[in-house]
């Protein structure tokens, strides 16, 4: 059986690390007792998928506001601005090479 064994990213050690609790996307996080420092090892970044994204251009379109959208969909407003402002500008990249 193969152990797992996580170097400290600072400080390179692998044994005084310990597991210290979990980080918002609900992974591991590590604590090197060497340098006092916390990292994530194998880090799952939250993103919205293109499913989601396809709702919120959807609901635009039907004219729905930003807090009804963040409501139904169950993400942030800050999720709807961002997948805005990328389809304006993949729509602008788009017409100009046309």
């Amino acid at each position: 059986m193969v152990a797992d064994v996580t170097l400290c990213p600072f400080c390179q050690q692998s044994e005084p690390v310990t597991r210290f609790g979990f980080n918002r996307g609900g992974t591991a996080r590590c604590r090197c007792r060497a340098c006092d420092k916390t990292f994530t090892p194998k880090p799952n970044p939250r993103r919205v998928t293109q499913e989601t994204e396809a709702k919120i251009l959807a609901a635009m379109s039907e004219r729905l506001s930003v807090e009804a959208a963040a409501r139904l969909l169950h993400v942030s407003k800050v999720t709807i601005y961002k997948t805005l402002k990328k389809s304006s500008g993949a729509e602008s990249v788009d017409s100009s090479g046309a």
